[in-house]
């Protein structure tokens, strides 16, 4: 990293020492520099464009250098960036250093310090936030890899639905939803199978589009297992609600497989469910799945 990769906001009340600062660090190698005569102005610079140091004077009118290290933090915290800090004063006291780097500065100089000594002192900042940013920005890809990873575990890769460690997630969380909140929900396996017990990619695909047409846009279709599709909902008015949805669901599987195999053999389908709305105690993920699958019959 060069010193002119680095963005630098000078914060200083007095324009005389403004300026002296900008020249020694210009003599320095550094060229991307601006100028403010408070902090608020530095805050509204730092919004506009983004600077690796702020140098800015311990005490200002108005708010000082220890307040704007304190909103700067906040917004470095909110933004997942980093920016250095350091503070000029004519004050070369223990306490002001200690002060200073427990409110999260980064170096402390005295406006007596040479122009050589306060560029090695911007730079050693400069190239801290440099390095975290370049951290952070890491981690932010690596974190979208993982999330874009972990998103297509919970696919499945033939039919594109949710899998099966997906459904369960689903069902979990209808059940946080039901027992906070109230309603009921329902949990159907739709078995659909052959004499050979292999489905055709092609079946696959069609039987999982004919669930997902016959279904409310917030209902859950996904591939159980190889050749098991369950459909996961949830319902406002347990009442209303009628248990033999899951059954029609397998005449729009009809309709659109036309009954057949690619290879023409005859499917067979078979559906079982679970449903309920007084979840207390509630059941777990495994208790509605074994039920659905006990309660599994043949449709003819």
């Amino acid at each position: 990293m060069r010193k002119e990769d680095l963005s630098i906001i000078v914060v200083d009340d007095l324009q005389f020492s403004r300026e002296v600062v900008k020249s020694g660090l210009g003599k320095s190698g550094f060229t991307d520099i601006r100028t403010a005569s408070s902090a608020d102005e530095a805050m509204y610079m730092l919004n506009e464009r983004r600077a690796h140091v702020i140098l800015a004077d311990f005490w200002m009118p108005g708010m000082n250098g220890l307040e704007m290290t304190d909103l700067i933090r906040r917004w470095d915290e909110n933004n997942d960036r980093y920016t250095g800090i350091v503070l000029l004063t004519a004050e070369d006291t223990a306490s002001s250093i200690v002060v200073a780097f427990d409110r999260g500065v980064d170096d402390f100089v005295s406006k007596s310090a040479n122009q050589f000594e306060l560029a090695a002192r911007v730079f050693g900042a400069g190239r801290t936030a440099y390095q975290q940013n370049q951290l952070r920005a890491r981690m932010r890809r690596l974190s979208n890899q993982f999330l874009s990873i972990k998103q297509y575990s919970l696919l499945d890769p033939e039919t594109n639905l949710p899998n099966r460690a997906q459904l369960e997630l689903h069902i979990e969380s209808l059940i946080e939803h039901i027992r906070a909140r109230g309603g009921g929900m329902g949990v159907g396996l739709i078995e659909v199978s052959t004499d050979s017990g292999v489905l055709h990619p092609a079946t696959l695909k069609t039987v999982a589009n004919s669930l997902l047409l016959a279904l409310r846009p917030l209902d859950m279709v996904s591939r159980f297992d190889s050749n098991v599709f369950a459909v996961s909902m949830q319902f406002a008015d347990p009442a209303a609600f009628n248990a033999g949805l899951f059954q029609r669901l397998t005449q729009n599987i009809r309709r659109h497989t036309l009954q057949t195999s690619a290879q023409g053999r005859q499917l067979r389908i078979s559906v079982g469910s679970w449903h309920g709305h007084v979840l207390d105690p509630a059941p777990t993920v495994d208790d509605i799945i074994d039920h659905a699958r006990k309660a599994s019959e043949a449709i003819d």
